[in-house]
This record gives C-alpha cells, sequence and structure tokens, in this order.
C-alpha cells in the first residue's frame, strides 16, 4: 500500500465526497464538519491507542485531560 501523509489522505477524501455530489452549492458548513469529524477521529484513535487513558491520550494529541474531557463531551464521543 502506498504511504501517504494525513494531508494528502484528507485531500482523497474530499475528493471522493465531492464526486458523489449532485451539486456542490447544495453543500454547506464543510469547514465545521471537516474540523469536527477529524477531531473525533483523532481523539477515538488516541483513546484506542492508549487503551483509553485518557491522561496517555490527552499527552499523544498535545492538550490536557481537561481539555480533553471537554472536547469528548461537546463532541459527544462515544468509545465502544
Amino acid at each position: 500500500m502506498k504511504s501517504r501523509n494525513i494531508s494528502s489522505a484528507i485531500e482523497a477524501l474530499l475528493n471522493d465526497f465531492f464526486l458523489v455530489q449532485k451539486d456542490v452549492d447544495c453543500v454547506s458548513d464543510l469547514y465545521d464538519t471537516v474540523i469536527r469529524e477529524v477531531e473525533g477521529a483523532v481523539i477515538r484513535k488516541a483513546m484506542q491507542l492508549t487503551g483509553r487513558s485518557k491522561t496517555r491520550a490527552a499527552k499523544i494529541l498535545g492538550i490536557s485531560r481537561n481539555t480533553l474531557n471537554s472536547k469528548i463531551r461537546s463532541l459527544k464521543i462515544e468509545f465502544c
């Protein structure tokens, strides 16, 4: 598999997203939606990698544990 950086991976996903859009003018709040979705995915991955340790996940993310808790609540992130 070809190695990609995060930026090119996101760009590829956005290209796929817009391929299926019938009318680009119907897309709204794209920036906020992408930021929210990526932030949630990054937090879920950090929690997965650390066995759900908020302290370790916060360190990986470069944020405080309190900020991580706040983001989990505000984004309504659930862990399976």
